[in-house]
Protein backbone atom coordinates (compact mmCIF):
# COMPACT_ATOMS: atom_id res chain seq x y z
CA UNK A 1 0.00 0.00 0.00
CA UNK A 2 2.98 2.39 0.70
CA UNK A 3 4.55 1.66 -2.70
CA UNK A 4 1.42 2.33 -4.57
CA UNK A 5 0.69 5.54 -2.56
CA UNK A 6 4.11 6.58 -3.52
CA UNK A 7 4.10 5.78 -7.19
CA UNK A 8 0.44 7.65 -7.14
CA UNK A 9 2.21 10.85 -5.40
CA UNK A 10 4.71 11.05 -7.68
CA UNK A 11 2.48 10.61 -11.09
CA UNK A 12 0.58 13.59 -9.34
CA UNK A 13 3.90 15.51 -9.31
CA UNK A 14 4.77 14.80 -12.79
CA UNK A 15 1.45 15.52 -14.49
CA UNK A 16 1.49 18.95 -12.52
CA UNK A 17 4.65 19.40 -13.72
CA UNK A 18 4.60 19.04 -17.53
CA UNK A 19 1.18 21.15 -17.16
CA UNK A 20 3.29 23.85 -15.85
CA UNK A 21 5.67 23.74 -18.14
CA UNK A 22 2.98 23.43 -20.73
CA UNK A 23 1.38 26.71 -19.66
CA UNK A 24 4.96 28.41 -19.00
CA UNK A 25 5.34 27.32 -22.77
CA UNK A 26 2.12 28.78 -23.97
CA UNK A 27 2.27 31.76 -21.86
CA UNK A 28 6.12 32.98 -22.92
CA UNK A 29 5.26 34.29 -25.88
CA UNK A 30 3.42 36.68 -24.71
CA UNK A 31 6.38 38.03 -23.23
CA UNK A 32 7.98 38.59 -25.84
CA UNK A 33 5.65 40.57 -27.67
CA UNK A 34 5.64 43.37 -25.62
CA UNK A 35 5.69 46.72 -26.84
CA UNK A 36 8.53 48.71 -27.64
CA UNK A 37 8.90 51.75 -25.42
CA UNK A 38 8.04 55.45 -26.77
CA UNK A 39 11.88 56.10 -26.81
CA UNK A 40 12.63 52.66 -28.67
CA UNK A 41 10.17 53.63 -31.55
CA UNK A 42 11.42 57.36 -31.71
CA UNK A 43 15.06 55.87 -32.11
CA UNK A 44 13.27 53.13 -34.79
CA UNK A 45 12.19 56.19 -36.36
CA UNK A 46 15.07 58.55 -36.43
CA UNK A 47 16.88 55.41 -37.83
CA UNK A 48 14.50 54.84 -41.11
CA UNK A 49 13.74 58.66 -41.57
CA UNK A 50 16.74 61.49 -40.43
CA UNK A 51 14.42 64.14 -38.68
CA UNK A 52 13.42 65.82 -35.97
CA UNK A 53 10.41 64.01 -33.75
CA UNK A 54 7.86 66.36 -32.92
CA UNK A 55 5.44 64.64 -30.72
CA UNK A 56 4.63 60.65 -30.27
CA UNK A 57 1.79 58.84 -29.16
CA UNK A 58 0.21 55.53 -28.29
CA UNK A 59 -3.48 54.60 -29.92
CA UNK A 60 -5.36 51.88 -28.18
CA UNK A 61 -4.96 49.57 -31.75
CA UNK A 62 -1.23 49.05 -30.59
CA UNK A 63 0.33 51.56 -32.93
CA UNK A 64 2.22 54.64 -32.34
CA UNK A 65 1.62 57.90 -34.06
CA UNK A 66 4.67 60.04 -34.70
CA UNK A 67 4.55 63.31 -36.09
CA UNK A 68 8.03 64.23 -37.47
CA UNK A 69 10.60 67.06 -39.24
CA UNK A 70 11.87 65.76 -42.46
CA UNK A 71 13.71 67.82 -44.93
CA UNK A 72 10.74 68.38 -46.73
CA UNK A 73 8.05 68.63 -44.02
CA UNK A 74 6.48 67.63 -41.36
CA UNK A 75 5.26 63.73 -41.80
CA UNK A 76 3.31 61.94 -39.69
CA UNK A 77 4.40 58.26 -39.32
CA UNK A 78 2.14 55.01 -37.95
CA UNK A 79 4.61 52.59 -36.41
CA UNK A 80 3.72 49.18 -35.38
CA UNK A 81 3.85 49.18 -31.30
CA UNK A 82 5.47 45.58 -31.27
CA UNK A 83 7.32 45.07 -34.11
CA UNK A 84 8.34 48.85 -34.94
CA UNK A 85 7.62 48.57 -38.72
CA UNK A 86 6.22 51.48 -40.27
CA UNK A 87 2.30 50.92 -41.24
CA UNK A 88 2.42 54.25 -43.06
CA UNK A 89 3.66 57.54 -43.67
CA UNK A 90 1.77 60.76 -44.79
CA UNK A 91 2.95 64.44 -45.21
CA UNK A 92 0.64 67.05 -43.52
CA UNK A 93 -0.71 69.99 -45.23
CA UNK A 94 -0.47 73.47 -44.18
CA UNK A 95 -3.94 73.36 -42.85
CA UNK A 96 -3.02 70.16 -40.79
CA UNK A 97 -0.01 71.37 -39.54
CA UNK A 98 -1.94 74.80 -38.52
CA UNK A 99 -5.06 72.63 -37.12
CA UNK A 100 -2.77 71.20 -34.60
CA UNK A 101 -0.90 73.98 -32.93
CA UNK A 102 -4.06 75.25 -32.59
CA UNK A 103 -4.62 71.88 -30.18
CA UNK A 104 -1.60 71.71 -28.42
CA UNK A 105 -1.52 75.56 -27.16
CA UNK A 106 -2.67 78.87 -27.30
CA UNK A 107 -1.65 80.32 -30.39
CA UNK A 108 1.15 82.73 -30.40
CA UNK A 109 2.65 83.76 -33.26
CA UNK A 110 6.42 84.34 -34.28
CA UNK A 111 7.89 87.63 -35.01
CA UNK A 112 9.90 87.20 -38.39
CA UNK A 113 13.08 87.90 -36.02
CA UNK A 114 12.36 84.60 -34.55
CA UNK A 115 11.86 82.90 -37.82
CA UNK A 116 14.94 84.65 -38.98
CA UNK A 117 16.42 82.57 -36.03
CA UNK A 118 15.12 79.56 -36.46
CA UNK A 119 16.11 79.13 -40.28
CA UNK A 120 19.51 80.65 -39.47
CA UNK A 121 20.96 77.02 -40.78
CA UNK A 122 19.34 76.87 -44.32
CA UNK A 123 21.62 79.11 -45.87
CA UNK A 124 21.14 83.15 -46.28
CA UNK A 125 17.88 84.66 -46.46
CA UNK A 126 17.19 87.04 -49.06
CA UNK A 127 13.25 87.82 -48.41
CA UNK A 128 11.05 86.65 -45.48
CA UNK A 129 7.20 87.36 -46.20
CA UNK A 130 4.19 86.57 -44.07
CA UNK A 131 0.98 85.26 -45.75
CA UNK A 132 -2.47 85.95 -44.28
CA UNK A 133 -4.90 83.07 -46.35
CA UNK A 134 -8.49 82.57 -45.57
CA UNK A 135 -7.87 79.84 -43.42
CA UNK A 136 -4.52 79.83 -42.96
CA UNK A 137 -1.51 82.06 -42.35
CA UNK A 138 1.78 80.81 -42.60
CA UNK A 139 5.68 82.48 -43.14
CA UNK A 140 7.54 82.38 -46.72
CA UNK A 141 10.83 82.69 -46.95
CA UNK A 142 14.02 82.72 -49.63
CA UNK A 143 16.99 81.45 -48.49
CA UNK A 144 20.00 80.97 -50.62
CA UNK A 145 22.33 78.06 -50.00
CA UNK A 146 24.81 76.62 -52.35
CA UNK A 147 23.99 79.39 -54.76
CA UNK A 148 20.72 77.92 -55.06
CA UNK A 149 17.46 79.73 -53.82
CA UNK A 150 14.97 77.72 -51.84
CA UNK A 151 11.71 78.72 -51.47
CA UNK A 152 10.77 77.67 -47.47
CA UNK A 153 6.84 77.55 -45.83
CA UNK A 154 7.48 77.82 -42.04
CA UNK A 155 4.35 77.25 -39.52
CA UNK A 156 4.01 80.56 -38.25
CA UNK A 157 4.01 79.26 -34.45
CA UNK A 158 6.62 76.59 -33.94
CA UNK A 159 8.60 78.23 -37.23
CA UNK A 160 8.49 73.84 -38.26
CA UNK A 161 9.40 73.80 -41.85
CA UNK A 162 6.43 72.60 -43.72
CA UNK A 163 7.18 72.55 -47.09
CA UNK A 164 11.04 73.14 -49.10
CA UNK A 165 11.15 74.26 -53.02
CA UNK A 166 14.39 74.73 -54.88
CA UNK A 167 13.71 77.50 -56.70
CA UNK A 168 14.90 77.95 -60.49
CA UNK A 169 16.73 80.69 -61.60
CA UNK A 170 15.44 82.82 -64.09
CA UNK A 171 16.54 85.57 -66.64
CA UNK A 172 16.34 89.36 -65.80
CA UNK A 173 13.94 90.97 -68.47
CA UNK A 174 15.79 93.58 -71.06
CA UNK A 175 13.99 96.38 -69.27
CA UNK A 176 15.49 95.11 -65.70
CA UNK A 177 18.77 95.00 -67.40
CA UNK A 178 18.11 98.57 -68.81
CA UNK A 179 17.28 99.97 -65.68
CA UNK A 180 20.44 98.34 -63.53
CA UNK A 181 22.71 99.71 -66.71
CA UNK A 182 21.00 103.37 -66.02
CA UNK A 183 21.47 103.32 -62.52
CA UNK A 184 24.85 102.12 -62.48
CA UNK A 185 26.57 104.87 -65.10
CA UNK A 186 23.85 107.27 -64.29
CA UNK A 187 22.33 107.92 -68.41
CA UNK A 188 19.73 106.69 -70.56
CA UNK A 189 19.34 103.47 -72.09
CA UNK A 190 19.73 103.75 -76.03
CA UNK A 191 20.13 100.03 -77.13
CA UNK A 192 19.91 96.56 -75.78
CA UNK A 193 21.41 93.19 -77.29
CA UNK A 194 20.98 89.52 -75.42
CA UNK A 195 23.87 87.19 -75.72
CA UNK A 196 23.48 83.59 -74.26
CA UNK A 197 27.22 81.58 -75.20
CA UNK A 198 27.41 77.78 -74.54
CA UNK A 199 30.49 78.68 -71.98
CA UNK A 200 29.39 81.60 -69.83
CA UNK A 201 26.00 82.86 -67.95
CA UNK A 202 23.40 84.53 -70.56
CA UNK A 203 24.30 88.22 -70.44
CA UNK A 204 22.96 92.54 -71.86
CA UNK A 205 25.15 94.66 -73.04
CA UNK A 206 22.76 97.93 -72.95
CA UNK A 207 24.42 100.94 -74.59
CA UNK A 208 23.73 104.11 -72.14
CA UNK A 209 23.88 107.48 -73.25
CA UNK A 210 25.30 110.67 -70.32
CA UNK A 211 24.67 113.65 -70.69
CA UNK A 212 28.17 115.22 -71.28
CA UNK A 213 27.63 113.17 -74.60
CA UNK A 214 29.51 110.32 -74.10
CA UNK A 215 28.49 106.28 -74.53
CA UNK A 216 28.57 103.58 -72.34
CA UNK A 217 28.15 100.06 -73.24
CA UNK A 218 27.51 97.93 -70.13
CA UNK A 219 27.74 94.22 -69.39
CA UNK A 220 24.99 93.35 -66.95
CA UNK A 221 24.64 89.45 -65.99
CA UNK A 222 21.51 87.69 -67.11
CA UNK A 223 21.27 86.08 -63.53
CA UNK A 224 23.07 87.95 -60.60
CA UNK A 225 21.86 91.35 -62.29
CA UNK A 226 25.32 92.13 -61.56
CA UNK A 227 27.36 94.40 -63.94
CA UNK A 228 30.53 92.68 -65.54
CA UNK A 229 32.35 95.23 -67.53
CA UNK A 230 31.72 98.89 -68.69
CA UNK A 231 33.21 100.23 -71.83
CA UNK A 232 33.39 103.99 -73.19
CA UNK A 233 32.95 104.28 -76.75
CA UNK A 234 35.04 107.50 -77.06
CA UNK A 235 37.66 105.64 -75.27
CA UNK A 236 37.50 103.25 -78.20
CA UNK A 237 37.50 105.73 -80.71
CA UNK A 238 40.48 107.76 -79.10
CA UNK A 239 42.27 104.22 -79.60
CA UNK A 240 41.89 104.40 -83.30
CA UNK A 241 42.65 108.11 -83.43
CA UNK A 242 46.25 108.50 -85.10
CA UNK A 243 48.76 111.62 -84.28
CA UNK A 244 46.85 114.96 -85.39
Amino acid sequence: MKIRKVLITAGSILVFGLLSFGGFQWWAPSLSAESLTKEEVNQTAKDKFPGTIIKTTKSEGEEYQIEMQLETGVYQIRMDAKSGEVRSIKKETIGQTAEATTEKTPQKQLTQNEVKTRISSQGDLEQIDFVQEKDNSFYKAVVNKNNEKITLILDPYTGAIIDSTLVADSIITEKEAIAIAEKHVKGTGDDTEFYQPSDQTPYYLVEVELEDDRDAVVQVDGYTKEVKTITWEDDEENDHDGPE
